[in-house]
């Protein structure tokens, strides 16, 4: 019995999925840790320079690469540029691919840019067949409202696709990420991170969330829009754990400007 018992704790605490959304600003690049760029003003000049310094390669998602351009300039240049490619400037094209840049033209009314360059990453990861990459978004807010929420439908559609993979949502003032299933622990970053932050049941209810770590934790309660939805919350603990149900979608504010 006290094997069984042994057994069943270690396997719960191997389920943990631990998460720690701005680990890049401290670690060198490392392989299968992609960037998407996208055309937003919510991401500066020194927080993508970070992101882009963290990641083994750069897609710019259509407009995405006149925004990399004008903050960063023609000297740094993604690995590809992928969309319909109706926002990118020609001068920028050009210039990218004169460097090597990869330009990929994808026509499909039914896909915005940023599932373009999400399934361009994805097609590489699996002809290296990795499945645990981490893809980050830089610009993913504070610009239009339905860029924002096509973001949010992103990271659902990625989850679905690859279960084992991550991918996080970032821009100047707010990071995000999809959170599945299961256990989770986050790390908080208190240099950057918080006080705010909120467990959003964006792509339908979430029948049970429990954490530890905030000001207001939960307790096996339903999240649902027009019933119980945890925004406004407040960081805790340099810790928090989450166990839901269902895919639930974890913010944090990002409290310092990333220089």
């Amino acid at each position: 019995m006290i094997f069984r018992s042994l057994r069943r704790f270690m396997a719960t605490k191997a389920a943990v999925t631990r998460h720690d959304l701005h680990a890049f600003l401290q670690q060198p690049a490392t392989a299968n840790q992609s960037l998407v760029v996208l055309n937003s003003e919510s991401c500066g000049a020194p927080l993508l320079e970070k992101l882009w310094d963290a990641s083994d390669y750069v897609c710019c998602a259509d407009g995405g690469a006149n925004r990399a351009h004008d903050l960063l300039g023609a000297d740094r240049a993604p690995d590809a540029v992928v969309g319909d490619l109706d926002s990118a400037r020609a001068d920028v094209l050009a210039a990218y691919e004169s460097r090597g840049c990869a330009i990929h033209r994808v026509e499909d009314q039914d896909s915005n840019d940023l599932s373009k360059a999400l399934a361009h990453v994805g097609r590489r990861w699996d002809a290296a067949g990795v499945s645990d990459g981490v893809v980050r978004v830089a610009g993913a807010f504070g610009d239009r409202f339905d860029h924002e929420l096509a973001a949010v439908d992103a990271l659902y559609r990625f989850g679905a696709q690859r279960p084992k993979a991550r991918c996080v949502l970032h821009g100047d003032r707010t990071a995000a990420i999809l959170l599945g299933a299961g256990a989770h622990e986050i790390r908080v970053r208190r240099d950057v991170e918080g006080p705010h932050c909120g467990l959003i049941p964006v792509g339908g209810a979430v029948q049970r969330v429990t954490t530890t770590g905030l000001t207001w934790n939960l307790s096996g309660q339903r999240l649902a829009f027009g019933e119980l939805v945890s925004s406004s919350n407040l960081l805790q603990d340099d810790l928090v754990s989450i166990e839901t149900s269902d895919p639930v979608l974890w913010t944090v504010e990002v409290c310092v400007r990333i220089t």
